[in-house]
């Protein structure tokens, strides 16, 4: 079959009569099928069709599944080596549909190609357009539009200053009239079926574009377009409302500022979260202070002032805000179920209020009403589970109604990625849109050295990597450089259900993977490591100072110690001088006499904590500390038992994007023996591979 024409109607009694009777008075010259999806039309449309024009393949839906949904349906019963997907109100000229097959033959590059509409008056539509702007926006959807008819945004947007007679490349054109070529939507993909009206046309547009395959306005294919736009219709009106919500799916899903936002998502869902604990808490304490004055005659005690819990006040914000992030309450999980929620929240309100009521009998003049704190737990517990649980229904709204979907690109076989992405279809509550598969594939997006610049075209926001792909070279070398990147990484194994509670583990429909965030969230457990490190680099570096000078001094003239140094790697790629000092037993002396390594510390080439600095006899530069992990002056590598330094940097690597706030601590804690009495493994001087 050359060609499949798709027609999808909804209530078009009248216009569709026309339709197909221009389809039959001017069909094209080459094979061809006629293929109509009725969405649940209630205005007989399906018995005109089945009267009229029965040599016409009829598919009748039992509710309006939507625009896109329908032009997929067609798609799928199709065999056309190109689809034409017309509207009901569109009235085919003679010839007008050979030569649009003409001009697609000529050109194998195009993969959508839109005819010339007209007005049944004669009049020219704009129906080939740039893609929208900002202003464009406001003056197609406000008045402004009627009130400057000829700005220079608008002009731009309708192409006014074309004179639509010669064959252009172009944005995008009106899926009131546009051939498909069958190789592009096997590679692009079909209509996206989130769009139930409106914006479909444009999304499936750049969808091309992005895919290489050209958009282009044919004018020698001329079509009578009747275009009633009930998208501008009443605000009130369903139309209008249709159009504004797949509006903001196309901003949400392409749009450059909410792209930046939706990579950043894990720190705006925690900045929602805290916002609402606070307004929770806060409630909670002016209900029990309020609750406990309307109970006065049942005390003996009078409440005091609500003036005089100030300091209060400011203490326990400061003790909870330091409970809830240390107990992770501001890492959102969309799995997490409201038990465990539950749990959480009323595990981390218990140690506050511990510390709060501890806190009563500490302070000289008892100002605290006991009773309103004990009146402020049980509040906070609800007010604060409540506002989450809340947050959490509002998101799986916006879910079900496709906002907010983690755009993701797979790496694995062909067999692998049907098998997902048919988990995928079967759990639209995950929220995952499958964009593509990343590898040497001839249908991926592209190859592994594309992929940085493949994330931003395609605004991917998570890689999930496939079982078979774990062998592969280029996905371990990614995954050792992905802390730069702003994109989060799941890993799918059966595995995965075995991993430590540490670890982020999914389930999805029977398929179970674990998680490698490199989100917000380690920017932010970065920044106040590099924050600890300054404040511990300035207050040792004195001191340090002066213990190395004398060390030094005293060394040199009783020969207790020898000082040298190695040249061992530091963060990306570079190269530190690491100061050594030996006594004459071997040992070697403790950080503190070392006062380069304060130095380092400072200026960023160092972390307090971190992997090891390694021997350049090792390794190559290159595969030393991969992406920008910084070397530390300690870290687990100092105090575990690991064999060797192969041991080592596998365990410091896979640990070091994942450790939050108080795993820094506990290391460095740890590790403070060590550093006071220069302890070393011995695998760090010998300088062995095994």
């Amino acid at each position: 079959m050359d060609l499949s024409i798709i027609i999808v109607t909804h209530n078009s009694l009248t216009p569709i009569e026309k339709c197909l009777g221009s389809l039959q008075s001017h069909p094209p010259s080459c094979s061809h099928e006629v293929i109509i999806v009725d969405n649940a039309s209630g205005d007989g449309t399906p018995r005109l069709i089945a009267r009229k024009f029965g040599e016409f393949t009829l598919e009748c839906n039992r509710e309006n599944r939507g625009y896109s949904k329908g032009v997929n349906q067609g798609i799928g019963s199709s065999s056309g080596k190109k689809v034409l997907i017309i509207n009901p109100d569109i009235e085919v000229r003679e010839g007008s549909i050979d030569r649009l097959i003409e001009f697609m033959d000529e050109h194998p590059r195009v993969g959508i190609a839109g005819a010339k509409l007209l007005y049944p008056d004669g009049r020219l539509q704009y129906s080939c357009r740039s893609f929208y702007t900002i202003k464009t926006l406001i003056l197609r959807r406000t008045i402004l539009g009627k009130l400057f008819p000829r700005a220079r945004a608008l002009r731009k947007h309708l192409l006014m200053d074309y004179d639509h007679e010669q064959a252009r490349r172009v944005d995008w054109v009106l899926g009131a009239c546009m051939m498909v070529r069958r190789e592009a939507i096997e590679q692009v993909g079909p209509m996206d079926e989130r769009f139930f009206l409106y914006f479909e046309d444009t999304d499936w547009c750049f969808r091309m574009n992005q895919h290489g395959w050209d958009v282009f306005y044919v004018p020698r294919a001329e079509m009578v377009h009747l275009y009633e736009r009930s998208s501008a219709a009443s605000m009130l009106k369903k139309p209008f409302l249709l159009h504004l919500l797949s509006l903001l799916r196309y901003y949400e899903k392409w749009d450059r500022v909410f792209y930046f936002f939706r990579r950043r998502r894990g720190m705006l869902k925690g900045l929602v979260f805290f916002l609402a604990d606070l307004v929770a808490m806060n409630l909670s304490f002016l209900a029990a202070y309020y609750l406990r004055a309307f109970l006065q005659p049942w005390f003996t005690f009078g409440l005091y002032p609500l003036s005089w819990y100030q300091y209060f006040i400011f203490f326990y914000h400061l003790v909870f805000i330091l409970t809830f992030i240390f107990a992770g309450l501001y890492r959102i999980r969309r799995e997490t179920t409201s038990a465990q929620e539950f749990a959480q929240v009323t595990r981390a309100l218990m140690t506050v209020f511990a510390i709060l009521l501890v806190s009563t009998y500490l302070t000289r003049y008892r100002i605290f009403s006991r009773a309103v704190l004990s009146g402020h737990a049980v509040f906070s517990v609800l007010a604060v589970f409540s506002f989450r649980y809340l947050i959490r229904r509002v998101h799986q709204l916006l879910v079900r109604s496709n906002f907010d979907l983690k755009r993701v690109v797979l790496s694995g076989n062909e067999e692998e990625i049907r098998g997902f992405s048919s988990v995928v279809a079967e759990s639209p509550r995950a929220g995952i849109d499958i964009v593509g598969m990343i590898g040497d594939q001839p249908d991926a997006l592209g190859s592994w050295d594309q992929f940085p610049a493949l994330v931003e075209k395609f605004k991917i926001q998570e890689l999930i990597i496939l079982p078979s792909s774990l062998r592969d070279k280029p996905v371990t070398d990614y995954l050792t450089g992905l802390d730069k990147r702003m994109i989060d990484v799941r890993i799918v194994s059966p595995l995965a259900r075995f991993m430590p509670s540490g670890v982020r583990v999914e389930e999805l429909n029977g398929t179970y993977m674990f998680s490698i965030d490199r989100g917000t969230r380690q920017l932010l457990t970065r920044g106040i490591a590099r924050m600890t490190d300054i404040m511990v680099a300035l207050c040792l570096l004195p001191l340090s100072a002066v213990l190395t000078a004398i060390c030094r001094v005293g060394g040199r003239l009783f020969g207790g110690v020898r000082f040298f140094r190695e040249e061992r790697f530091a963060g990306g790629g570079g190269k530190v001088n690491w100061p050594r000092g030996q006594k004459k037993s071997g040992r070697e002396i403790p950080d503190i006499f070392k006062v380069e390594l304060y130095l380092y510390l400072l200026s960023g080439r160092l972390g307090l904590v971190g992997p090891p600095p390694l021997l350049p006899s090792w390794l190559e530069p290159e595969a030393c500390i991969p992406g920008s992990y910084r070397p530390g002056i300690t870290g687990k590598w100092r105090v575990a038992s690991y064999r060797n330094w192969r041991h080592a940097l596998e365990g410091e690597i896979l640990e070091y994007g994942e450790r939050s706030v108080s795993d820094y601590l506990f290391i460095l804690l740890r590790s403070v023996k060590a550093c006071l009495s220069g302890g070393f493994p011995q695998w760090f001087h010998t300088g062995e591979r095994d």
